[in-house]
């Protein structure tokens, strides 16, 4: 994707995540808005014209599927910081599952688990590559740890699938953990 293209996803995550009154649009509890409305406010606040076909194609080229038009309504489909309902139920997770991660970071990790933290809820990877992307956004040199999600499911955590391959939960004791060496 090109730099304009990822200025413009950024601002939408910010929006669509974090941040809906900076445009002045209301999501509803599952954190979708109308289409052509989000666009207008958008172009009004940012100043820079998009339409459905650039969302389609950052939907359709990012490394990342953080975004969804389905009837005429746009959401972002995970990484919320304000609360919004899921629209999925929770699923088994494959047996293993990856979550990247700064080497200070860790060493909380390793003796709380992981947690959501300022998030709805804690985000695990399917793949290692994931997991190192994400994990080197804070971190050159990321830790990945292997999270033993189908062990922690039949135990009683949930998970929810994302079509993005990011599997969601509230939290991961330390039990379900280890350092991928």
């Amino acid at each position: 994707m090109d730099y304009r293209m990822k200025k413009i996803s950024k601002r939408m995550s910010y929006v669509l995540r974090h941040h809906p009154d900076k445009i002045g649009v209301h999501l509803d509890p599952y954190g979708r808005v109308n289409v052509n409305l989000f666009i207008k406010k958008f172009n009004n606040h940012y100043g820079h014209p998009i339409d459905i076909p650039i969302i389609q194609k950052i939907i359709r080229n990012g490394d990342k599927k953080r975004f969804a038009i389905e009837n005429g309504q746009i959401r972002a489909l995970y990484g919320h910081s304000i609360p919004v309902k899921l629209l999925t139920t929770n699923k088994m997770p494959p047996d293993i599952l990856y979550h990247g991660t700064t080497h200070s970071a860790t060493k909380l990790i390793l003796v709380e688990g992981i947690k959501k933290m300022d998030r709805d809820f804690a985000h695990l990877s399917t793949t290692t590559k994931m997991a190192h992307q994400v994990g080197a956004r804070r971190d050159p040199n990321p830790i990945i740890l292997i999270v033993h999600a189908k062990l922690a499911a039949h135990d009683g955590l949930s998970f929810y699938p994302t079509k993005s391959g990011i599997w969601l939960v509230d939290y991961v004791p330390v039990k379900y953990l280890e350092i991928m060496k």
